[in-house]
């Protein structure tokens, strides 16, 4: 029998599709199932039985370089997990080298750029550790939410162990956060939720420290995480003793004093709290008690602050100036010695150079897939078909999103209209206006949050890709009057107050006044303002404030206005 052409293509089309996938994928790998059980053990979050199992097999002596590569990957995440002595990458190099040329292992692949990273993290290469987990941000699929989030969480904490003070290490924390809530993963999200409460009390933001903290807490004891529960209390306590109120300090020395005989990897940190503690509540015998059982010489520089702090607590309760004065001064230039270390200044570079060398690489990779397209025209001519219906595909995807979002900022430009219209009927505010607003603001967060992950590689220039991409402007006048409107009902009356004692206040100021107000994510009041930063966020939160003429933050002054 004749086959026409017109019946032929189609059938040569599917033909060589499966041709395609078996030359480039080569089925789905098989592994030895010693190695698929410890990889399961990890997952499980158990890695010491993955160590165990590991060790007992000889990486040298598996079948395959595949094996091979495998064992060597997991051995890394192993040990790194279970906090064994690390001297070199060398282990981790065979894992990495063997799936940069397997593109069909992209989650390897991104998980071995997530664990040389760490390794690098452990030799004291941040700035390389940074550019690998980058790296692993790159080639990692955008379903793969767990070595998503375990990539930023690694970047969120290499900004806070070298004390980058402009919130980098929260962003980058709730990023982390956001992928382990898409697994879901609880035990990750126990461990960001106490992480970013550790990082908002490093920048003296105690009440979203607070809440992040005991969010943490509640999580951690349903779980029954005691290892993480000792660090989170620990949060805890930094947080409470340097607080102005009594019960917080009582409260920070009792966690310190219980746990301290209990824990001994951060035996030096909780010891000094109760020391700092009981100088503050003026018992100095307790204070140098609990200070004789710590050896200056051995404390990491942070908690060298700390001890001094504390030699100058007990000398202003004893009114002692001059060796309160000689230990802070101890005390602040080791605080200054850190903020400005070299370090903070080459992470800021590796970011800075990244996006050159994330196109390199993607270049070096579609180089090698052009070879394979090579391997015959039929074959390049049926890759090209597929490609071009998955990218339509693609596009009628994102022009149906991009309608989506469209149609919801109509309806928030007609609901803003109503607004205005029912405002101007009403001097004051009932409830159901109340919760009209109230609607639109969640519905621009919605919209915001939404999309906020598409720009995940380009976070300081969120807004205006924001703006681009949904022709977004800045909300309009009805909009404003809506916020501010809210805000008076809230929070007591904030804006009239606030306009009456400062009638001279910029428009713009009170504006922001009234987003703060309405407790909206930082994305979200980026993109009301127009700003391409969280960066201009808490620079106008500073302006507003001394606009206002406050001796404190904007957030404490908004908080006294809450009901209580």
């Amino acid at each position: 029998m004749k086959m026409s052409l017109r019946n032929f293509f189609p059938v040569a089309l599917v033909m060589a599709f499966m041709f395609m996938v078996v030359c480039c994928q080569g089925g789905a790998p098989s592994y030895d199932s010693r190695l698929s059980r410890a990889d399961s053990l990890l997952r499980c979050n158990d890695p010491d039985s993955a160590l165990r199992l590991l060790t007992a097999i000889d990486g040298a002596k598996l079948s395959s370089a595949g094996d091979r590569a495998y064992h060597a990957l997991l051995m890394t995440q192993a040990q790194y997990r279970c906090y064994a002595d690390i001297t070199s990458d060398s282990i981790i190099n065979v894992a990495l080298d063997y799936y940069k040329g397997h593109d069909g292992e992209r989650e390897k692949l991104t998980r071995a750029y997530i664990y040389k990273g760490a390794v690098m993290e452990v030799l004291g290469d941040a700035e390389q550790a940074m550019s690998l987990y980058k790296q692993a941000l790159s080639v990692a699929e955008l379903e793969d939410q767990f070595n998503l989030g375990y990539a930023n969480l690694r970047i969120g904490y290499i900004y806070r162990d070298n004390l980058v003070k402009d919130s980098s290490d929260i962003m980058s924390l709730k990023q982390a956060l956001h992928h382990f809530e898409q697994v879901p993963d609880s035990f990750y999200m126990a461990t960001c939720l106490s992480s970013i409460g550790s990082s908002y009390s490093a920048i003296e933001k105690r009440d979203s420290a607070m809440a992040y903290l005991e969010c943490a807490d509640r999580l951690i004891k349903l779980l029954k995480l005691n290892e993480l529960e000792v660090i989170n209390l620990r949060y805890l306590a930094d947080e409470k003793m340097f607080s102005h109120d009594l019960k917080d300090i009582v409260a920070a020395k009792e966690i310190a004093v219980k746990l301290a005989d209990k824990e001994s990897d951060e035996r030096d940190h909780l010891v000094l709290i109760a020391a700092y503690t009981l100088a503050k509540l003026n018992k100095a015998d307790s204070a140098r008690y609990y200070l004789a059982q710590v050896e200056k010489d051995r404390l990491s520089d942070g908690l060298r602050i700390l001890y001094y702090d504390c030699f100058a607590e007990l000398a202003r309760k004893q009114g002692d100036i001059g060796d309160f004065v000689d230990n802070y001064k101890l005390a602040d230039n080791i605080a200054d010695s850190l903020v400005n270390n070299e370090t903070q200044r080459q992470l800021r570079e590796v970011e800075a150079k990244y996006d050159n060398e994330a196109l390199k690489y993607e270049a070096l990779r579609y180089k090698s897939n052009w070879l394979l397209s090579l391997m015959g025209a039929l074959l390049a001519v049926s890759a090209l078909a597929i490609g071009l219906l998955v990218l339509s595909r693609k596009a009628a995807q994102r022009k149906r999103q991009i309608a989506s979002s469209e149609d919801t900022i109509e309806q928030l430009q007609s609901d803003a209209a109503r607004l205005a219209s029912q405002l101007a009927a009403n001097q004051t505010m009932n409830e159901e206006l109340k919760a009209t607003i109230a609607h639109q603001i969640d519905t621009f967060t919605q919209l915001v949050e939404m999309h906020y992950t598409q720009f995940t590689r380009f976070p300081k220039k969120f807004g205006e890709l924001f703006k681009k991409a949904y022709s977004v402007e800045q909300p309009d006048v009805s909009f404003w009057t809506g916020i501010r409107a809210y805000a008076d009902s809230t929070c007591r009356g904030i804006i009239t107050q606030s306009l009456a004692s400062h009638p001279s206040l910029a428009e713009t100021d009170v504006n922001f006044l009234g987003l703060c107000c309405c407790d909206l994510p930082t994305t979200v009041i980026m993109a009301c303002m127009g700003y391409n930063d969280a960066h201009s966020v808490y620079n106008k939160k500073r302006r507003v404030a001394e606009a206002l003429g406050l001796k404190g933050k904007l957030d404490d002054y908004i908080m006294g206005f809450k009901p209580s």
